[in-house]
């Protein structure tokens, strides 16, 4: 494994190396979900306390002190107090966009990212393609898992698309299962399918 340290994200540091990760993490499915204004949705909402694209629920992996993956992760209590400043963040954010894509943003936010009580969600997880199979997406869970604990969880649990299949072979390895039916979508005649992973802790 590489050396590194796992840091708690910083703004504005760390606003560039997330929006690229975010983007990584779903390379068709961000952009196509925010109708191309997902750079835009990302560095912003990041900035900012109290929404679940905040910096203050995500993680960086550093090697010789630079960014080379980050966590994005929060429990279902935050969920909950959350997701409307959540909301009011992207409207303003994708503006008119917000709108067309409204029913596509609902189908994630009721259907893909629902989490239940006890429940510790990562939504985004991605290492540079240069630093990957050196442990360091394994350590990011590992930290998560551990803060899962302390935030009294009972699960950790993630979603992944059903084509990635490298993703889903990295989650089974860190000991989480399929949980439930793939759940699909078609946003702008692109389809989309997930699975959601799910771990006992």
């Amino acid at each position: 494994m590489a050396e590194h340290s796992i840091v708690p994200a910083r703004v504005p540091e760390d606003t560039e190396d997330f929006a690229r990760l975010f983007v990584i993490a779903a390379p068709e499915y961000a952009p196509a979900l925010f109708a191309g204004t997902h750079e835009k949705v990302t560095r912003n909402c990041f900035r900012y306390k109290r929404n679940l694209l905040g910096f203050e629920h995500a993680h960086f992996v550093k090697v010789n002190g630079e960014n080379v993956g980050t966590i994005l992760a929060y429990d279902w209590i935050l969920k909950k107090k959350q997701s409307t400043k959540s909301s009011l963040l992207t409207i303003r954010y994708m503006k008119i966009k917000f709108f067309t894509q409204m029913r596509h943003l609902q189908w994630a936010e009721y259907v893909l990212s629902k989490i239940d009580d006890g429940t510790f969600y990562i939504a985004c997880v991605a290492v540079y393609p240069e630093f990957r199979n050196r442990g360091l997406g394994t350590s990011l869970l590992s930290r998560t898992e551990e803060a899962a604990r302390k935030a009294g969880a009972t699960k950790l649990e993630v979603d992944a698309e059903t084509d990635n299949e490298g993703a889903i072979r990295f989650y089974k390895r860190f000991g989480m299962n399929a949980a439930g039916e793939p759940r699909g979508t078609v946003v702008d005649g692109q389809e989309f399918e997930f699975i959601r992973l799910s771990k006992d802790i």
